[in-house]
C-alpha cells in the first residue's frame, strides 16, 4: 500500500509559532535555553493548559479535556497535551463506536487526545516527548487505547502521531456543519453549537445566521483518525489483531515547491 498524498499547506500551529518568534524576545530574562534532556514533564492545571491552547491551537477552545500535562524548561511551560472524552462519535451502527477497531472487551477503556500545542521557542522534539509522557500517564489511569484526530482545515496530517507510532485508520465520514466568522476564524463547531442552541443541521443553522452577515456555515472536512494502543502487551496484542485490517498507510503532505514548509 502506498501513502495518500494530501494537498495541505503549512500547519496552523507552525504559522502561529513563526509569527510569535518574530516579535518575542523573551522579555527581561530572554527565551529559556531548551535542551530536551533537561526538560521536566508533569501534570498541569486546566488553567495552565488553557493559556497555551488558546494562544496556539487551531480551534481556540479547550474542548472536553480532563487530564493536562506540560513540558517545562526551567520554570517555563513550553507545551501542553490534553486528554478527555471522545468527541463526534458515530453510534449509527449500534454499540460502542470503537468496538469495531479494538473489540468490545476494551472499547469502553479509551480516551481522546483532544488538544495539544507547543510554544514557538520550544525544542523541536517537545511535542513528541510530551505525547509519549501523556500516554504513559493515562495508561496508568487504566485506559487501554487513545484516539486522536488531525484537521486538514488546520493544515494538519498528523505528523506528531506518525512520529510517535500511532496507527492511522482513515478519515471520518460523518457530516458536520460548523459556523465560522467570514474572516476564517471558527465561531462554534457543530457539537458546541448544538449544546448552546439546541439544534444542528445545515438548514436550521443557515436560518439562524441569516441575519448575522459576519457568520457563515461550512461543511467540515473529514479528519484523519489515529489510534494508539497503551494497554499491557497481552491487551495490545488482542486489540491489534482486531485493528490490523483497518490500519492504512500514513497520509503524507503533497509538497509543492511554491509552499514553504
Amino acid at each position: 500500500m502506498t501513502a495518500v498524498l494530501c494537498d495541505i499547506g503549512k500547519a496552523h500551529q507552525r504559522i502561529i509559532r513563526e509569527k510569535f518568534s518574530i516579535v518575542d524576545d523573551g522579555g527581561l530574562f530572554g527565551i529559556p535555553r531548551c535542551n530536551i534532556k533537561d526538560s521536566v514533564l508533569r501534570e498541569v492545571s486546566f488553567g495552565e493548559a488553557k493559556r497555551i491552547i488558546l494562544k496556539y491551537e487551531w480551534l481556540g477552545t479547550m474542548g472536553t479535556t480532563q487530564y493536562h500535562y506540560g513540558i517545562f524548561y526551567k520554570t517555563e511551560c513550553a507545551g501542553v497535551v490534553c486528554f478527555g472524552y471522545f468527541q463526534a462519535m458515530n453510534t449509527n451502527s449500534g454499540g460502542h463506536p470503537y468496538a469495531p477497531y479494538i473489540g468490545e472487551q476494551y472499547a469502553k477503556n479509551g480516551i481522546q487526545l483532544t488538544r495539544g500545542a507547543c510554544v514557538h521557542w520550544a525544542h523541536q522534539h517537545s511535542g513528541s516527548k510530551l505525547i509519549a509522557y501523556g500516554l504513559k500517564q493515562v495508561s496508568k489511569l487504566g485506559y487501554k487505547y487513545a484516539v486522536a484526530f488531525s484537521d486538514p482545515d488546520a493544515g494538519e496530517i498528523g505528523t506528531l502521531y506518525q512520529a510517535t507510532n500511532w496507527y492511522y485508520v482513515g478519515a471520518t465520514k460523518d457530516k458536520h456543519w460548523d459556523v465560522y466568522y467570514r474572516n476564517g476564524k471558527l465561531f462554534m463547531n457543530d457539537r458546541d453549537f448544538f449544546k448552546k442552541f439546541g439544534f444542528r443541521g445545515r438548514g436550521k443553522i443557515k436560518e439562524f445566521i441569516k441575519q448575522k452577515p459576519d457568520l457563515e456555515i461550512r461543511l467540515r472536512k473529514p479528519k484523519s483518525r489515529y489510534i494508539k494502543l497503551i494497554g499491557s502487551k497481552k491487551e495490545n496484542r488482542i486489540m491489534y489483531n482486531i485493528l490490523k485490517p483497518k490500519i492504512l498507510p500514513y497520509p503524507k503532505r503533497n509538497i509543492d515547491e511554491n509552499i514553504v514548509m
